[in-house]
């Protein structure tokens, strides 16, 4: 959720970490089931199994954890973890999941952030660290780590300030806007396990942060990837929906009309796109910490656009079910608002409406089911029918059961 929020929500945020499907980077066919993890507070933190029925953690060994997860992602097979902490900068931690054992720690870079990892092939992670460390200004640097010897093959700077990224074929693609504190035009790089860089420049994609009076305008463009068409799409208001040929680099803008609205003079725009299959796409985000853009359903066959939520700042897929909600801050006021929680058939049609005009904190998928936050707690429901199964007063742990998005 790439917004503005009051430092009051970040405790109820960081309980619903996102999760997303375990068809990231190398996945095979052969993958085992995939497996439900936590990091729960018992003295100190640690990585537990969790039951994915009761949500509670397993007995079992517990992996030491340094701080807060960030940057999780499984390997191919499932068989180890990735994960770096809010206390520990740049240096990554490797977990056998097997065996529930701390294999080692590998230090990326001497400054920075590191905001993502993904699993190229069975023993090579790609660790991205944005610089000074922060907010999507700075640069933006990848290295290549050999996850077996536990230490950095290569290192590439490249030159832009991250946006946006996806995991896919092996690779990572990241949408990179000027460097600094600056506005300007997008490019879309892609980076491959030895090293190998590929961009190509997306001129109608603005994207950045600068200085604006007392605020600082920021626009922050989102990325979705077609895997079966091997095709990417990056969203911005008052922009086309840029289309990217994976292979050839070939550019497409498609222009769909008053759909993507006019952005705040202040604050600026904020874009996130999801893949939905069946050649959909979903856009949505907020045009200021005001203004919602709507959740808008682009069909990327006949390209076409229909907005089905005109409150929604988020989306998500969970079994089948596209859920929209909203989370919004005014500074002014200091006052968070929303619009609950509403489910959407694939194609639009809704089919259930929750939680009133609450603002919604997260949507996690549990299997079949999804973890809600809101204001007043954590409640676990059918994701086909709205049904609550469960209300939880305390869920004092992060749930971590797929890749960690990046930049989210």
């Amino acid at each position: 959720m790439k917004r503005w929020v009051p430092a009051g929500l970040f405790a109820l945020i960081g309980l619903l970490v996102a999760m997303t499907a375990a068809a990231g980077l190398g996945m095979s066919g052969g993958a085992t089931q995939p497996g439900l993890y936590g990091v729960t507070w018992q003295g100190s933190l640690g990585l537990v199994r969790v039951d994915p029925d009761t949500l509670r953690p397993r007995s079992g060994r517990r992996v030491p954890i340094a701080g807060e997860p960030l940057a999780w992602s499984f390997a191919p097979d499932r068989s180890r973890l990735v994960l770096g902490s809010a206390a520990r900068g740049t240096e990554l931690r490797l977990i056998d999941l097997r065996a529930m054992e701390l294999l080692g720690d590998v230090k990326v870079t001497r400054r920075g952030s590191t905001v993502a990892t993904a699993w190229a092939g069975p023993r090579r992670v790609l660790a991205v660290v944005v610089t000074p460390g922060c907010c999507g200004a700075g640069d933006t640097i990848v290295a290549g780590i050999d996850a077996v010897r536990r230490h950095v093959v290569w290192r590439q700077r490249l030159g832009g300030s991250l946006q946006a990224g996806e995991r896919f074929g092996g690779r990572l693609f990241l949408v990179l806007g000027p460097r600094g504190r600056s506005l300007g035009p997008s490019r879309l790089v892609r980076v491959g396990p030895q090293g190998r860089v590929r961009s190509v420049e997306l001129p109608e994609i603005r994207s950045g942060s600068e200085p604006a009076g007392s605020v600082t305008e920021t626009w922050s463009p989102g990325l979705a990837v077609d895997p079966a068409g091997a095709r990417a799409f990056v969203v911005q208001a008052q922009a086309p929906v840029t289309e990217v040929d994976l292979r050839t680099f070939q550019v497409r803008p498609h222009s769909l009309g008053p759909w993507a609205k006019a952005a705040d003079d202040v604050v600026g725009p904020q874009r996130d796109a999801l893949w939905l299959g069946r050649g959909l796409l979903a856009v949505t985000g907020s045009d200021s910490e005001k203004a919602p853009a709507g959740l808008t359903l682009v069909d990327t066959r006949r390209w076409r656009a229909r907005t089905i939520d005109a409150r929604a700042t988020d989306a998500a897929l969970v079994s089948g079910t596209l859920f929209a909600s909203s989370l919004l801050y005014d500074a002014r006021s200091q006052r968070v608002r929303g619009s609950g929680l509403t489910g959407f058939s694939i194609d639009g049609r809704r089919r259930f409406e929750l939680y009133g005009r609450q603002a919604i904190t997260g949507v996690q998928p549990v299997g079949s089911k999804a973890l809600v936050g809101t204001r007043s707690g954590i409640a676990l429901i059918d994701a086909r029918t709205g049904q609550q199964l469960r209300r939880f007063r305390r869920f004092a742990m992060s749930l971590i059961g797929g890749d960690a998005p990046i930049l989210d």
